[in-house]
């Protein structure tokens, strides 16, 4: 059975979001009718291979840009209006400001609501995000968007001290309480991620846990470095922002860097943090040993891990709630048969065998990420072997086909096939 799938998402297509990409690609190599609704595009989006070889563009439905100009504002949704008189009974019922609030009066919701008109009436309404389920329900209630229901969080959508941050319309009906009547499934990434849905009051019965799943094919190691001849690298890929904890893992490095004295340590991401990080480094006198490389395309992040001994990720969770819910690259290292060591922050433990294809170390724990290193960089046959156990872990539970699998099934479920 061929079905007709909406899939409701933010900004598409968004740079670090590459597992909704190839969730995209498993629906539509079974030849489900799939289409994307977005609140548009980055004006730098990234140029993946999937966008044009599944030509998902062509599938999305993207929200009109908004003006800034009230009179702007007024005017193009006059125009938009006109051009979609003929399903203005939707649009009227977006203006409700005693039932939306400003919402409606700031016609925000009138302009959500476009790319919604030409097709109402699906089998499956895929949300990625709670905000995205959120608006979903509004969408329902003026008669649109109709379908079975599933909604999947990925971890800031959870946070309850990000709440407050977030638009009224959003919280409106009392956080999550209206969207968990409307979803028979919620998908989380992690047994931690689960927990704190059910905090938010979710029906356990109805999270599944449904972890991000990755390309093993294409994150394959294709050499293997004639270390301790070479330099050893350890290597670390994570936007630069307080949750990632980068100031242990850098510290943790000018600590074995006494016996080790010709190891590389290489940081991929960008974020905000760069200038504090960079003072650090420069503090330590590890300019010519730890390199901050800033954004990198997925096919430099593959040679990045072919060329790594060992894979570093020292996340904590940051004083506004933000942690790892799975930490995927801990899974892309692991694919790459490199060993890891990460903290305990988060669902991140969840994606390892601790012992077998890595180690947890406590959060913030510099002595304890140092002690690990040590161990690794000692032991070449120990990094080997961790490097194949992880490899066979994350291709048995994390493979993007192996997540596809389930997440048809969950589809047959809300159906009843």
């Amino acid at each position: 059975m061929k079905l007709r799938i909406a899939y409701c998402v933010s900004h598409f297509p968004y740079q670090s979001e590459t597992y909704l990409l190839n969730q995209l690609k498993g629906l539509l190599d079974e030849g489900h009718h799939v289409t994307i609704f977005s609140l548009g595009r980055f004006k730098d989006y990234p140029k993946h291979a999937l966008l044009e070889e599944y030509n998902l563009l062509s599938l999305t439905h993207e929200r009109p840009t908004i003006p800034k100009n009230t009179f702007l504002r007024l005017l193009k949704a006059l125009w938009l209006f006109i051009v979609h008189i003929q399903h203005g009974v939707y649009l009227l019922r977006t203006l409700n400001i005693s039932r939306y609030g400003k919402y409606a009066a700031n016609l925000q919701f009138f302009y959500d609501t476009i790319p919604y008109l030409q097709q109402q009436v699906f089998d499956i309404v895929h949300c990625q995000f709670g905000p995205n389920g959120i608006k979903a329900l509004n969408f329902r209630e003026i008669g649109l968007l109709k379908g079975k229901m599933l909604t999947s969080f990925h971890g800031f959508d959870v946070n309850e001290k990000d709440f407050l941050s977030w638009p009224t319309h959003y919280s409106r009906k009392g956080l999550y309480r209206d969207l968990s009547q409307a979803c028979s499934i919620f998908t989380v990434s992690s047994q931690f991620t689960k927990q704190t849905a059910i905090n938010l009051g979710i029906p356990a019965a109805k999270i599944e846990i449904l972890p991000v799943g990755l390309d093993t094919q294409k994150f394959t190691r294709k050499q293997h470095n004639e270390w301790p001849n070479g330099k050893p690298i350890i290597l670390t890929v994570a936007r630069l922002v307080p949750f990632k904890g980068l100031e242990y893992s850098i510290r943790a490095v000018h600590a074995v860097h006494q016996e080790f004295k010709n190891l590389n340590y290489y940081i991929l991401g960008e974020g905000a943090q760069r200038p504090a990080l960079e003072k650090l480094i420069q503090d330590l006198k590890m300019t010519e040993t730890i390199f901050l490389h800033g954004a990198v395309t997925q096919e430099q992040v593959l040679a990045a891990y072919n060329k790594a001994d060992v894979f570093l990720l020292s996340s904590i969770e940051a004083p506004d709630g933000e942690v790892e819910t799975q930490g995927l690259v801990v899974q892309e290292a692991q694919s790459m048969e490199l060993p890891v060591i990460v903290s305990n922050a988060g669902g991140t433990p969840e994606g390892l065998l601790p012992g077998l294809s890595g180690f947890v170390v406590p959060q913030k724990d510099v002595n304890g990420l140092a002690e690990k290193l040590r161990l690794l960089l000692r032991q070449p046959e120990l990094r080997q072997q961790m490097g194949m156990v992880g490899r066979n872990f994350v291709v048995e539970h994390f493979d993007s086909q192996v997540q596809h699998r389930k997440l048809m099934q969950l589809y047959g479920r809300l159906l009843n096939l």
